[in-house]
């Protein structure tokens, strides 16, 4: 039996040791992880390390630059794994909060890292090209001033070949099926007229119980945008085999906040706060039709100013249809945030009622199927079918945007 057992123990360490397959593979079980600074300040970073011996570590990251931190695990016969804690913050204290960066790298079993920033700090995971090799993390250090709800910690754990992949607070399923298609036309003026048509047509695909919506642009621009049933966007990308992660709202919001920097700057004075008086006004008219085997029912909006559309002119008012379907499309509405839980609180704010992209938030299972003004269909609904629909996800590299600056600097945009 000791035969037996020091058999073992010189088997093992001639595999630690040497230099073939076997040995690439325990070389994996070292941590490392590249972190770029996109703060306005220097980054330091607190170790406590509770396992591995730190073989190279960079205690200061300055701005725009990067670190590089590596653990091993101690070389003994029956490596022990490397686990341990990094923390960055700034430097000279210029603003508080902290980014933590959990590591656990048994000597068996997968990786495991969870990042949690704490405001004003946001991390953004960065997919490596070639998982197979180092580091095992890639991450952005960033400082959000808008003042965003907290981000939840990324999750980053390993696969059979300990390659890091990530895991988001809401993890992208496999398949999603879709239950309903609605394709609408979209008049266009005569000047943006793509390939002789006076229209842009948009498919969009629901499930009965509004959990996710997606659209389908008719320019390939991208190749399906899904909102989830927590918020996010997926945006997908066949051809680069992509998938994006962002938050739309944030988004959106961003690019306002970084127009009206602009305008402020090129004006050399602050824009004009917005006037709250209603615009229009919008009452349900008690009219119906049938639209596509579904009754819709008429709203009409009417401008409180002079009106600018020389359709409109003729009139005065705008005819606004939505049908009552079996399925909830509110997300496409709201850009995937949905319909709060307590609508009484809006529902008799002017701003609210009175906006034709509200009366589906106010209404469950409300489609927008057709706007009508002087005579012209500014929009119109040309098919709703029940659909058995698959998207698949797999294969696809994600890629997660934490804010419009990401977007801007990501190459593939």
């Amino acid at each position: 039996m000791k035969i037996f057992i020091y058999s073992c123990i010189l088997i093992s360490f001639f595999t630690i040791q040497g230099n073939g397959a076997d040995a690439q593979i325990i070389s994996r079980r070292n941590f490392e992880m590249m972190v770029d600074n996109n703060c306005f300040f220097e980054l330091t970073c607190d170790e406590n390390v509770h396992q591995g011996m730190d073989s190279k570590f960079t205690g200061t990251i300055t701005k725009g630059g990067s670190g590089w931190y590596r653990f091993l695990h101690e070389k003994t016969i029956f490596p022990e794994g490397v686990e341990g804690h990094l923390t960055f913050k700034a430097r000279k204290n210029e603003v508080g909060g902290f980014v933590d960066v959990y590591f656990d790298n048994p000597a068996s079993g997968d990786l495991t890292v969870t990042i949690d920033a704490q405001l004003p700090y946001y991390v953004t995971y960065i997919e490596n090209p070639d998982r197979n090799r180092i580091p095992n993390v890639y991450i952005k250090i960033s400082v959000d001033t808008t003042n965003y709800k907290v981000q939840p910690p990324y999750r980053v754990t390993g696969d059979d070949n300990n390659n890091p992949k990530l895991n988001l607070d809401e993890p992208i399923p496999s398949v999603i099926n879709f239950d309903w298609q609605v394709i609408q036309r979209t008049k266009v003026d005569a000047d943006d007229e793509k390939d002789g048509k006076p229209y842009n047509e948009v498919t969009y695909l629901y499930t009965s119980n509004g959990d996710y919506a997606a659209i389908k642009p008719q320019d390939k621009s991208f190749s399906v945008m899904i909102y989830s049933k927590k918020g996010h966007t997926w945006i997908f990308d066949d051809k680069k085999k992509t998938i994006t992660v962002m938050n739309m709202p944030k988004t959106v919001g961003e690019g306002g906040a970084m127009g009206k920097e602009l305008a402020e700057n090129i004006k050399k004075a602050p824009l004009a706060k917005d006037k709250h008086e209603e615009e229009f006004t919008i009452t349900k008219t008690g009219k119906t039709k049938s639209l596509l085997g579904f009754t819709a029912e008429e709203y009409e909006m009417k401008s409180n100013k002079v009106n600018a559309s020389a359709n409109a002119a003729k009139t005065g008012t705008m005819s606004l249809w939505y049908a009552k379907v079996p399925f909830d499309p509110v997300k496409i509405y709201t850009m995937g945030v949905g319909r709060p839980a307590d609508i009484s609180k809006i529902q008799n704010d002017p701003k609210i009622k009175n906006n034709m992209m509200a009366i589906p938030v106010l209404n469950k299972n409300y489609l927008w199927v057709e706007t009508e003004s002087g005579g012209i269909k500014g929009m119109q609904t040309i098919e709703i079918k029940k659909v058995s629909n698959t998207i698949y996800t797999g294969g696809y590299k994600i890629k997660v945007m934490g804010s419009l600056k990401d977007m801007i600097n990501d190459p593939d945009n």
